[in-house]
């Protein structure tokens, strides 16, 4: 028998949890709650309520500050607003690779960018190399910015376009 140090009853030791601590050494170390499963199931509960009205505070800041999240977005490779949208306007408003115009791309709904036009870059130097629709720029991170991948992939297309 063991007092639950939240409701206070006496309970069975199968009412308890058993938890694992990982001490200094790497070796794990097991014991059994201080609390009953009840009380630790209610405690969970709470916090995930507490949790949601948090991201739900997250998402309205976001939803009514979208200048401050372009700015902060736009910090992360070294511009101000007003240089990206020179970039946009030198781009014509058009992804460099398919050339769709931005407003003919749809905007991500998870992100918060004012624009459908992503910042492309290389990963390695870090330098900002145009900006492309969310399409094309996912395309060049799944084949990893590595050209004999994208090479690949139009000969494949090449060989196998059955018009």
């Amino acid at each position: 028998m063991k007092q639950c140090k939240v409701c206070k009853q006496e309970l069975d030791d199968n009412k308890f949890a058993y938890s694992y601590h990982t001490l200094s050494t790497g070796e794990r170390k097991g014991y059994k709650d201080s609390t009953c499963m009840v009380c630790r199931r209610k405690k969970h509960l709470e916090k995930e309520g507490k949790r949601e009205v948090h991201r739900q505070g997250n998402r309205n800041w976001i939803k009514n500050n979208p200048n401050k999240i372009r700015i902060q977005n736009l910090k992360k490779y070294g511009l101000t607003p007003e240089q990206y949208d020179d970039m946009r306007v030198a781009q014509q408003y058009k992804c460099l690779i398919c050339k769709k115009h931005e407003e003919d791309v749809p905007k991500s709904k998870s992100k918060t960018s004012a624009t459908a036009l992503h910042i492309d870059h290389c990963h390695t130097t870090g330098k900002i190399r145009g900006l492309l629709c969310t399409n094309c720029n996912n395309m060049l991170g799944k084949a990893k910015d590595n050209v004999s991948i994208l090479k690949n992939a139009i000969n494949y297309l090449e060989q196998t376009n059955h018009e």
